[in-house]
């Protein structure tokens, strides 16, 4: 049993659930099926709740399915916020998702840079490469390199801040290199690979 203060486009409103998670797609649902789709979420005590809310959580709780359900116990926005503090909110859970930034690409400013062949989708994304953690990477700002779905053979250089230069076509030189957000494997690159220049997160969103 969950208890959450849901922000919505129209105001906050305190709905009690059987779900067993904030995040489940039938609880997502069941919220889109009351016109809620984006929305964010904080959980609340449970206790708290029928503390505050009394002869109404009870008649709520009798009316909530075994399992699966959803009740909104509710709907004024001055009321809920009177009732709880932020203090007393969980963490905030976004739907739909935040999305991580994507990071910039940095290679360690005591190495040369190497050449990088690379295949290019004609939306500037990286689909092969000579050195597996640029897989995935993306060329900004976006560079159309052809109608179709085939790919270009790259060939270029990178300098400390990821700016490409001594490139094949031309017409990437001075576009950045960034890699999207990811988490395993680390930097996508298999132990059997020596790279000349070893990239690594810095934990602060960027590379080095």
């Amino acid at each position: 049993m969950e208890a959450a203060l849901v922000f919505t486009g129209s105001g906050p409103i305190l709905v009690l659930t059987t779900f067993e998670s904030l995040q489940a797609p039938d609880f997502l649902e069941r919220l889109a099926a009351r016109g809620i789709s984006k929305f964010i979420a904080h959980t609340v005590p449970l206790e708290l709740v029928k503390k505050r809310y009394g002869a109404r959580f009870s008649a709520i709780m009798g009316d909530l399915s075994q399992k699966d359900d959803l009740r909104v116990l509710d709907i004024d926005g001055h009321h809920i916020f009177k009732n709880f503090s932020f203090e007393e909110m969980g963490s905030p859970l976004y739907s739909p998702p935040l999305q991580e930034p994507a990071r910039e690409a940095v290679m360690e400013a005591s190495f040369d840079s190497e050449w990088l062949w690379a295949r290019i989708d004609e939306y500037g994304k990286l689909v092969d490469s000579s050195y597996p953690p640029m897989l995935g990477s993306r060329v900004i700002p976006s560079i159309p390199m052809g109608t179709g779905v085939s790919p270009k053979q790259a060939r270029f250089k990178i300098d400390g801040q990821g700016i490409i230069f001594d490139g094949t076509p031309q017409k990437l030189n001075g576009h950045k290199l960034v890699l999207p957000a990811r988490s395993s494997p680390a930097l996508g690159r298999s132990s059997d690979v020596p790279p000349t220049c070893t990239w690594r997160s810095d934990n602060e969103g960027g590379w080095t």
